[in-house]
C-alpha cells in the first residue's frame, strides 16, 4: 500500500473511532484468531468483533501508529480492559478483553 493510501486509511480509522454509528454485523472470529478489519467495520460497536471467549483481536492493515490512542479511547469507552495497540510496518494489532 502506498504512503498516501495508508494516510487516508488511518484518517478514516481515526474518524470512525470518534463517531460510532450503526452498521451491519460481522461474523465473530474463532477463539484465539485475529480478525483483519477495514476501518468501517468498527462502526456499531466492537462487541460484535469479540470471539467466543470475550477477547478482541483485530488487525487493521495499512494503518499508521498515530491512530493508536484513538483506538484505545474507543475501546475504553466501550468498556474493554487489558487493551493494547501494537504498531508494525504492516498495520495495527489491537487486543482487548471483556
Amino acid at each position: 500500500m502506498t504512503f498516501p493510501g495508508r494516510v487516508i486509511r488511518t484518517l478514516q480509522l481515526m474518524f470512525l473511532t470518534l463517531i460510532p454509528a450503526a452498521a451491519p454485523g460481522t461474523a465473530p472470529p474463532e477463539a484465539g484468531g485475529v480478525l483483519s478489519c477495514a476501518p468501517r467495520q468498527i462502526c456499531g460497536g466492537m462487541d460484535r468483533l469479540l470471539d467466543g471467549k470475550g477477547e478482541l483481536r483485530l488487525f487493521f492493515p495499512g494503518c499508521l501508529a498515530i491512530a493508536a490512542p484513538l483506538l484505545l479511547f474507543r475501546l475504553k469507552r466501550e468498556g474493554f480492559s487489558r487493551c493494547s495497540v501494537e504498531a508494525s510496518d504492516q498495520g495495527l494489532w489491537v487486543r482487548g478483553r471483556r
